[in-house]
């Protein structure tokens, strides 16, 4: 499965942790919502990375998610 588009990304705080949501659509059109908490890494060579969020819109409160992010969001915390 190829990700094709991605077609908006949300950072949102959880328990002091800033975690992404992406909603992306793959080769078939098919939509995908991915969560995934961010963190960054020591490279071999010293220099340590950390993802791009340039175009990530931060949500200050989940209330501000659009309705159909926060219920899956709600279904993944609560299953956690």
């Amino acid at each position: 499965m190829k990700i094709s588009n991605v077609e908006s990304k949300y950072v949102v705080n959880v328990n002091n942790k800033k975690l992404v949501i992406e909603e992306a659509r793959n080769e078939k059109g098919e939509k995908i919502v991915s969560f995934y908490i961010l963190t960054n890494a020591k490279l071999p060579n010293g220099e340590e990375w950390n993802e791009d969020l340039t175009n990530a819109k931060t949500i200050e409160k989940r209330e501000d998610l659009p309705e159909n992010l926060r219920k899956l969001l709600r279904n993944v915390l609560r299953s956690l």
